[in-house]
């Protein structure tokens, strides 16, 4: 079933204002975390590792929410080149993916016990995505 026009322009706002989110995000992490680092010392290597996944996750961000614009420009969404969608979605992955996880290693880095919850909530949401996904409606 292919949704309306006015339906996926809906998802795909919404989805691109959460990549405008997590950019932002890694963006000041970026520069407030960046500034107190000092190569000379050994800087704390969990700290690297969180930044250097906002980087990786920027350009795929950006690219991200180009081409969520661009395929708001269709008129028709069927009318979208599956090489483009196929982007998209890559790029939304590897995005989550690393924002994500760099969001979590900065957690880490504040407390262990809000890691934790973190994780155990994140394991949580997917079993229940996983559950959902695999139920099938009568």
């Amino acid at each position: 079933m292919v949704p309306d026009t006015v339906e996926s322009s809906a998802v795909s706002t919404t989805s691109a204002l959460i990549h405008t989110g997590l950019l932002s995000v890694g963006l000041s992490n970026l520069f407030w975390k960046g500034s107190e680092l000092n190569l000379d010392d050994d800087p704390e290597s969990l700290l690297l590792l969180a930044m250097a996944l906002f980087c990786i996750a920027i350009p795929f961000q950006g690219l991200y929410i180009l081409l969520s614009r661009m395929i708001r420009e269709y008129s028709n969404p069927v009318l979208v080149p599956a090489s483009i969608l196929m982007l998209a979605s890559r790029c939304e992955l590897v995005s989550y993916a690393c924002g994500i996880t760099g969001f979590c290693l900065m957690m880490l880095r504040t407390s262990t016990v809000l890691a934790a919850t973190l994780i155990v909530s994140t394991i949580l949401v997917i079993l229940m995505a996983r559950s959902a996904l695999t139920t099938t409606v009568r």
